[in-house]
C-alpha cells in the first residue's frame, strides 16, 4: 500500500471510529439522564402514594440524586411504613434495596433507621415489632445503589459501547500491523532490488568473459562446448535476475507509462523471440490475429514481459512438440488476448493459485520446470495496471487457455 493511500485510511478511519465514540458517549450519557429521571419519577409517585396514606398535607423534597425526604407531620408506624414502602415499590417493579428513616418533625432528630433489602419480605414477627412514635414525624429514603441500578437498566447501551471500545482496540491494533508489515515489506523490497542489482555485474562480466574466451580459444579440445554451456546457463540467470527486477519495478511504479500501440505488432515481437526455441523442439506456435481494432493504451515493455511469460509457460510445459495459438478478437470496447496450449495442464486445485507470489506447480515433491513463481504474479498486477482482466482455464493432460481482455485505446 502506497504511503498517501496508508495515510488515508488511517486518517479517515481514526476520523470514523472518533466520530462513533462521540456519538455514543452523547447517546449514553442520555439514556443515562432518561434512565435517571424515570428512576426519580418513579420513586416520587410511590413516596406521593405512601405519604398520601399517612397525612393530606405533605411535602417530597429530593435533596439529592438518591435521597428523599418527606413531610408529613403525621404519627407513624414503621412496620406501616415499611410495608407500603415496599409494596409501592414491588408495584412499580423498583427492585432495590433502600434505607427507611423516621425523624421529628421538631428538630429532625433520627428516631429509627434501617436497611431494608428489596428481596426480603416481612414477616409476622417482624410486624410483632413495629412501633408508633408519638408525636408528628418525617420521613427519608435513600437508596446507596441508585447508580448501579440505573445502569443495569442500560444493559444493551453498556454492551454497545463496550463493543465500540473493542472495535476501536482492533482498529488501532490493525493499524500497528499495518505499519509494521509496510516497513517489511519495504525492507524486503529494498533487499530484492539490492540483491538483484549486485548479481547483475558478475553476470554481465561472466557473459564477457565467456565470449572473449570463445572467441579465443572455442576452437581447442572441445572448448566451445563447454563455453557455449556457460554463456547459455549465464543467460537463463540473467533472465532470472530481470524476472525478480520487473516485478519489484512493478510494485514500485505507481501508474506506467501509457502510450497508444498496435497489441498485434506486440505480439509478433513477443512470437518471434520463442521461434526458434519452439522450432528446436519441433513445435508450432500460431498466431490467430482477428482483431479488427488493435490498438490499445499500455506500457509496451511490461505489456510485452507479460506475454512473453504467458508464451514461456505454454513452452515450457508442453511435454513433447509445443502446440501454441496466439488469437486475439473484439469484445465489445474490449480486445482479447487468448494463449493456448496442448501441454499437461492444471489441476483444478492449483487453478486458483497460480497467480499467487511463489507459488508452483509440481508433481510429488519435484519441480518439473525451474523458476520463481513469479511469472503469472507479474502478468496479473500488468493487466490490472492496464485496467484489465485476466482467466485461466486448464484440464490436466489435455491443455492451458489463458485469456487477457485489454480495453481498446
Amino acid at each position: 500500500m502506497k504511503n498517501r493511500h496508508l495515510s488515508v485510511v488511517i486518517v479517515w478511519g481514526t476520523i470514523v471510529v472518533t466520530c462513533l465514540i462521540v456519538v455514543q458517549i452523547y447517546w449514553f450519557t442520555k439514556a443515562f439522564s432518561v434512565t435517571e429521571r424515570q428512576f426519580d419519577h418513579t420513586v416520587q409517585m410511590a413516596l406521593k402514594k405512601v405519604a398520601g396514606s399517612l397525612s393530606k398535607d405533605y411535602v417530597i423534597k429530593k435533596l439529592s440524586s438518591n435521597f428523599f425526604f418527606v413531610d408529613t407531620h403525621s404519627t407513624i408506624n414503621d412496620g406501616e411504613l415499611n410495608t407500603l414502602l415496599k409494596n409501592e415499590f414491588q408495584l412499580r417493579d423498583l427492585d432495590m434495596g433502600y434505607e427507611l428513616g423516621i425523624y421529628r418533625a421538631d428538630d429532625d432528630t433520627l428516631v429509627y433507621g434501617n436497611y431494608i433489602e428489596a428481596t426480603k419480605k416481612l414477616s409476622t414477627k417482624d410486624s410483632q415489632q413495629f412501633r408508633t412514635y408519638s408525636g408528628e414525624k418525617n420521613f427519608a429514603v435513600f437508596f446507596p445503589k441508585k447508580q448501579s441500578y440505573v445502569a443495569a437498566q442500560l444493559d444493551i447501551w453498556i454492551f454497545s459501547t463496550v463493543m465500540l471500545l473493542l472495535m476501536m482496540g482492533f482498529f488501532a491494533y490493525a493499524i500497528v500491523l499495518l505499519l509494521r508489515e509496510k516497513k517489511f515489506a519495504e525492507l524486503k523490497s529494498d533487499f530484492v532490488n539490492n540483491m538483484t542489482h549486485e548479481f547483475k555485474t558478475p553476470v554481465t562480466n561472466i557473459h564477457i568473459a565467456a565470449e572473449i574466451l570463445k572467441q579465443k580459444y572455442g576452437g581447442h579440445d572441445g572448448a566451445g562446448t563447454y563455453l557455449d554451456i556457460l554463456l547459455k546457463e549465464n543467460q537463463k540467470l540473467h533472465q532470472k535476475i530481470e524476472q525478480v527486477l520487473s516485478g519489484a519495478r512493478l510494485e514500485c511504479k505507481k501508474r506506467p507509462a501509457f502510450t497508444t500501440m498496435d497489441v498485434h505488432q506486440l505480439i509478433k515481437d513477443c512470437a518471434e523471440a520463442f521461434h526458434l526455441k519452439i522450432q528446436e523442439r519441433n513445435g508450432d506456435l500460431k498466431l490467430e490475429l482477428n482483431a479488427q481494432s488493435q490498438y490499445i493504451l499500455g506500457d509496451r515493455e511490461m505489456l510485452a514481459q507479460a506475454i512473453n511469460n504467458v508464451i514461456d509457460n505454454a513452452e515450457k510445459y508442453s511435454q513433447d512438440q509445443p502446440r501454441i495459438t496466439v488469437s486475439t478478437q473484439d469484445t465489445g470496447k474490449n480486445i482479447e488476448i487468448v494463449i493456448k496450449d496442448e501441454g499437461i495442464g492444471i489441476s483444478p486445485d492449483s487453478q486458483s493459485k497460480v497467480f499467487e507470489k511463489f507459488f508452483r506447480i509440481s508433481t510429488g515433491n519435484v519441480h518439473g520446470v525451474k523458476g520463481f513463481g513469479l511469472g503469472l504474479s507479474f502478468v496479473k498486477s500488468v493487466i490490472k495496471k492496464h485496467r484489465g482482466y485476466i482467466q485461466l482455464f486448464s484440464k490436466l493432460n489435455e491443455g492451458t487457455e489463458v485469456r487477457i481482455i485489454l480495453p481498446k485505446a
